[in-house]
């Protein structure tokens, strides 16, 4: 008798049921951040390109993605609590986890509306399983980089857009190559949004360690999407039209951290986060 749980016969599983199938046999950045997290859905490809990853950064990857979901975390109770923003679009969302923006928001309030965002098939697949049957919490299939059609597709869910939005970018942006522009994509997205909206962002930079984040750029140049740190003054230009949310855009773990935060336990964070506000 075949064992459901063997990892095996659960990756044949998992391969079976993606509509239309897809490809096991390349590195998915989504797949690979849930290895970094502890997940389970991911494949032998993904497995080995995250390793090389957690490799390259000595295995201070696993405590960047970690201090990545506590960010998001805090950034929304923030915007839910004190900022009492009831709409959320996250866009580039990945696979669902622990610590979703709907479980954390809608425990502020019950009366929250949240829209995930991401073009990739594996995602959807996932997502449409988990979430069916709340309507507060939707998902689209759309591509960032086509800011009026993520719109138009988040409206077409039932996100309305005539109060403040919270658009979380958190870990997606250094997933959009330089000749995309991904400073014009924030632009586009701040005149879309309604005033009073906020935009949340986390982005790899390269600052404290240039030749490792290249090198890592090199492993996700044979995955599904390429991968660009970038220097901080070029993330920070991402903000540009927005009133930045002190404390600014910092390390992730100082952005507004829980007294009860444990310390890094390398020298350096070299992921960045903000939270900004549109007049």
């Amino acid at each position: 008798m075949i064992m459901r749980n063997h990892p095996a016969e659960r990756e044949r599983v998992m391969a079976e049921q993606a509509p239309g199938g897809f490809d096991v046999t390349q590195p998915n950045v989504a797949r690979m951040y849930d290895y970094y997290l502890g997940g389970k859905n991911h494949f032998p490809a993904d497995r080995a390109a995250a390793e090389r990853v957690i490799e390259l950064s000595r295995g201070h990857v696993r405590e960047a993605v970690r201090e990545n979901r506590a960010f998001l975390g805090r950034a929304v109770r923030f915007l839910a609590r004190e900022r009492g923003v009831r709409a959320f679009l996250d866009l580039g969302a990945g696979l669902p986890t622990q610590g979703n923006v709907h479980e954390i928001a809608l425990d502020v309030s019950p009366d929250v509306r949240v829209t995930y965002v991401d073009n990739d098939p594996v995602v959807a697949a996932h997502a449409r399983a988990l979430l069916e049957g709340d309507p507060r919490v939707r998902f689209a299939q759309a591509d960032l980089r086509r800011p009026e059609e993520v719109v138009a597709a988040a409206e077409a869910n039932g996100l309305a857009l005539d109060r403040p939005v919270a658009l979380l970018l958190v870990s997606c942006l250094h997933f959009v190559r330089d000749e995309e522009d991904p400073e014009g994509l924030m632009a586009a997205y701040r005149e879309l949004l309604p005033s009073g909206s906020h935009v949340v962002i986390s982005h790899v930079s390269s600052d404290p360690l240039p030749d490792e984040m290249a090198a890592m750029s090199g492993v996700y140049s044979r995955a599904n999407a390429p991968f660009e740190a970038r220097p901080a003054a070029q993330i920070a230009r991402f903000f540009d039209g927005y009133d930045l949310v002190e404390p600014g855009v910092v390390e992730l773990h100082r952005w507004r951290p829980e007294p009860d935060a444990l310390p890094l336990s390398g020298p350096v964070l070299p992921v960045l986060g903000g939270v900004a506000r549109r007049a």
